[in-house]
């Protein structure tokens, strides 16, 4: 059985960040508050409500690399290159 861990890095590891995003921003564990909330805005961002975002002030570039960067901490780099 394919666990939701296992799902969402393989996708990472395939370059389907949006869809690997979908996945980690749910998570409650293993991740602090603030880096849920990069997940997330980083998903959302990526599925097109930037807009939304960069009204409110938040740099979504910025949002995005610090997510690929946690998931790099945490999951390898292999899916970087």
């Amino acid at each position: 059985m394919e666990t939701k861990t296992s799902k969402a890095i393989s996708l990472l590891h395939s370059g389907y960040l949006k869809e690997a995003l979908a996945i980690f921003s749910t998570f409650r564990v293993g991740f602090s508050k603030e880096e849920r909330r990069t997940l997330k805005i980083a998903h959302e961002c990526l599925s097109g409500n930037s807009v939304f975002y960069r009204q409110l002030g938040i740099d979504t570039d910025k949002e995005i690399e610090k997510s690929k960067s946690l998931l790099f901490e945490k999951y390898g780099q292999k899916w970087l290159s």
